[in-house]
């Protein structure tokens, strides 16, 4: 479980991915986006904004965290290998009996870039992770994360009216 560890202590329980010395600055968030009076959105509209999804995704990953249930998380994170990789993470700590406490991730920012070509866009998101204490095992001893202010690279693609998680990685802060 080393593994699981150092993937924690880098990027926090919710994104397992590779780090970067990326130093780009967040933005406050945008002002919301008012909502389509369409009751279908467009092939290249979704109803959700990028950052009303990724507050869903992180209470999503809340959830499955402080429960050991992915399907949620799993479904909205479909192509992004580190997700799944917690994901897979997660359920192998319950199966064995552990598990984990954490309030998560509080999004202090977002700076969405404008859309790709392909319909994709990247989120820098400064957010403040809170402490976390899990067991690996059952029998184990608890262990603890400080939790702090980090900054993550999210790249979202559009799915269903709504979004998807294709990738993370964090930034330098």
């Amino acid at each position: 479980m080393k593994r699981f560890l150092a993937a924690l202590t880098c990027c926090g329980l919710l994104a397992l991915s590779a780090c970067s010395d990326d130093s780009s600055s967040s933005a406050d968030p945008p002002s919301p986006t008012p909502t389509s009076t369409s009751s279908e959105p467009s092939p290249t509209q979704a109803v959700e904004t990028p950052e009303e999804f990724l507050q869903r995704w992180v209470d999503a990953d809340r959830t499955m965290e402080n429960s050991g249930k992915t399907s949620e998380y799993r479904a909205i994170s479909k192509r992004c290998v580190a997700c799944d990789g917690l994901a897979s993470q997660i359920e192998d700590i319950y199966a064995k009996g552990g598990y984990v406490k954490t309030a998560g991730w509080t999004i202090l920012s977002t700076k969405v870039s404008e859309p790709a070509a392909n319909g994709r866009v990247s989120v820098t998101m400064k957010i403040e992770a809170a402490p976390t204490e899990y067991v690996e095992a059952e029998g184990q001893s608890v262990k603890h994360l400080q939790g702090g202010t980090q900054r993550h690279l999210v790249t979202l693609s559009q799915a269903d009216g709504s979004w998807n998680v294709d990738d993370i990685e964090q930034l330098a802060t």
